[in-house]
């Protein structure tokens, strides 16, 4: 069984619910988060759970230091939402985000991208965003370098796969899709991206991607790990067969959610858009979970634990 350590709730004290964060650290090593705020309480499982983005910052005992609203809807036709964040060489942070575009027959989401001038970062609203329509719909965008993204689009035949673009001075170009087994008892229904890999190697990096599957009617979320192998400009996925979270991970001694479900009936979520590798503790990855699309958790597992069966 893979070793692991649920540290915390991160957000109990908040009355609002606030999941699907990304996570990046600064030079020095100070935390940031930039996820979804959306109020608590029945939403319309038709619709998606419509919100802000809260920017957060750690000081070095985890206590926040910065809490802060950086973009909300300011009508009914856009909406920003599950950020991952890459820290990049140059001090910037790359963002891509999921835009929930309103037509004339519902939502329809997009991949979005954005960029932090630098990693500590105090404006007061998000730039400009730059959403990309040329491959059509689609959720999951996640940053692997400076141009180079992956997401899950809407499209026929796509459950199991994931899209490899680049993005190099507003153009868009498919490089591959990337496959993903559909045998997996956890994920038979579909998968999608988690936070942006860690490069363990200059050509080698551990993914964490979540599955899904239909137990009873209720769609249950869990998470995986993989290795991405990069060779001749394209990547190659190879993927554990046994999920390292699932929603049984977060129950009290009597079966019972650790926390209440926004959608119980529905779905049962365990997702995540952010980790980091924590500077005092390079050995260990800090995952940053949304539990029931309500809470974050940080769960922290062992690199070593990860890498098992995969290198």
């Amino acid at each position: 069984m893979l070793n692991r350590e649920v540290s915390k709730n991160l957000f109990s004290h908040i009355e609002t619910a606030r999941y699907n964060v990304a996570a990046w650290q600064d030079a020095g090593g100070t935390l940031f988060m930039l996820g979804r705020e959306v109020e608590r309480g029945p939403k319309n499982a038709r619709n998606p759970d419509f919100g802000r983005l809260v920017l957060v910052e750690f000081d070095a005992m985890g206590n926040i230091i910065r809490d802060q609203v950086v973009w909300k809807p300011t009508g009914d036709s856009l909406w920003l939402e599950d950020p991952r964040a890459l820290a990049l060489p140059d001090g910037s942070v790359l963002i891509g985000l999921t835009a929930v575009l309103r037509e004339k027959r519902g939502y329809k989401p997009y991949p979005a991208i954005t960029r932090l001038s630098r990693t500590v970062w105090r404006e007061e609203t998000l730039p400009a965003i730059t959403i990309v329509e040329r491959f059509g719909p689609g959720k999951n965008i996640t940053p692997i370098d400076d141009h180079l993204f992956l997401y899950r689009p809407e499209g026929e035949g796509y459950s199991h796969k994931l899209l490899l673009f680049s993005f190099d001075e507003l153009l868009a170009r498919k490089l591959q899709d990337i496959e993903f087994p559909r045998d997996l008892p956890w994920a038979m229904w579909r998968i999608g991206t988690a936070l942006p890999p860690l490069w363990i190697e200059e050509n080698a990096a551990l993914i964490i991607f979540h599955g899904i599957t239909i137990t009873n009617g209720r769609y249950v979320y869990s998470l995986g790990k993989g290795r991405i192998d990069r060779k001749d400009g394209q990547l190659k996925l190879t993927v554990s067969s046994e999920p390292i979270l699932t929603p049984d991970d977060f129950v009290d001694d009597h079966g019972r959610s650790l926390v209440s479900e926004l959608h119980p009936k529905i779905r049962r979520v365990v997702y995540a858009c952010g980790g980091v590798v924590k500077s005092d503790k390079q050995d260990t990855l800090s995952l940053f979970v949304n539990v029931g699309d309500t809470a974050t958790f940080e769960v922290n597992f062992a690199l070593a634990d990860l890498m098992n069966e995969l290198w």
